[in-house]
């Protein structure tokens, strides 16, 4: 089984994975520029591939994806965290180039991609959620009204009471 951890930084989320980054100095077991592609993996070689706090940097999230399409395998997980564009962490990364909302994966679902020239679709969304920061009031109202509706939250309540990530656990189909 063989899992990925791509823009893996200092720290792997999973020890015996295989880090991928492009920083010298990082947790990499292959240093790669990754805006770059193909990527340097077989295809439908992986089982498990994580992005965290990775997509956000990519400037174009529909070829990492149509690259992460091709590296699954079948039934293999997608773990992707990123933050919501209503977090300030999302706009003060003057290196964050993609501002993501809630809804952004399910162009991944969809299988008309697959006409496209990307091929960025076939996966289905396993589980999806927002987290908030520590502040008791405040976060657990936009906790409690995006757990309720998140896109009731993000139309009228996002600016209001900011989500901090956006967790979001695919499955190539």
């Amino acid at each position: 089984m063989l899992t990925l951890d791509f823009g893996c930084g200092k720290k792997k989320q999973e020890p015996d994975a295989i880090g991928v980054d492009r920083q010298p100095g990082s947790a990499a077991d292959v240093l790669a520029e990754l805006s770059h592609f193909p990527w340097p993996f077989a295809d439908s070689c992986a089982s498990r591939i994580y992005l965290c706090h990775f997509l956000e940097h990519q400037p174009d999230t529909m070829r990492v994806m149509s690259e992460v399409r091709r590296i699954a395998r079948a039934g293999a997980e997608v773990w992707i965290v990123t933050p919501h564009y209503s977090s300030p962490d999302s706009y003060t990364d003057p290196t964050h180039i993609q501002h993501l909302g809630f809804h952004s994966f399910d162009y991944f679902t969809h299988e008309s991609f697959e006409d496209f020239t990307y091929h960025a679709g076939g996966f289905h969304i396993l589980e999806r959620r927002l987290t908030f920061g520590g502040n008791l009031l405040l976060d657990s109202l936009g906790r409690l009204i995006a757990r309720f509706s998140a896109s009731f939250y993000e139309k009228h309540f996002a600016w209001i009471f900011p989500a901090r990530n956006i967790h979001c656990k695919l499955e190539k189909m």
